[in-house]
């Protein structure tokens, strides 16, 4: 993870994130097979809102809040050297943006 009073960067996966904390902007750029992310694969990422970021303390989990009623969340992990989801056999995920009404139906919880 890098950080400066103004930038946080981490990789996921499949994602190479970077956020724009003092402006709540970020960039999601999809990391090619290499698992490299070129300065032309940044440039052409079109910067987002978010409204916040929650990093789980107890894992590599994390949570981009889209919206101030947090009815539009991406979640999704940040990738580490012995990460149980590119290794141990794990099936290939993605980050995919999901709304309220799918996760509660996913969860199976009412309103």
């Amino acid at each position: 993870m890098t950080e400066n009073r103004e930038l946080l960067s981490f990789e996921s996966c499949h994602t190479s994130w970077c956020f724009d904390i003092v402006r709540l902007k970020f960039k999601r750029i999809p990391r090619p097979q290499s698992h490299h992310t070129s300065a032309t694969d940044f440039a052409a990422a079109q910067w987002e809102d978010y409204f916040d970021l929650i990093l789980s303390s107890d894992s590599d989990e994390f949570t981009v809040v889209l919206n101030s009623s947090e009815s539009k969340l991406l979640r999704s992990w940040r990738h580490s050297e012995n990460c149980a989801h590119c290794f141990a056999g794990a099936p290939a995920y993605e980050t995919e943006e999901i709304s309220l009404g799918q996760l509660r139906d996913l969860l199976g919880t009412e309103e």
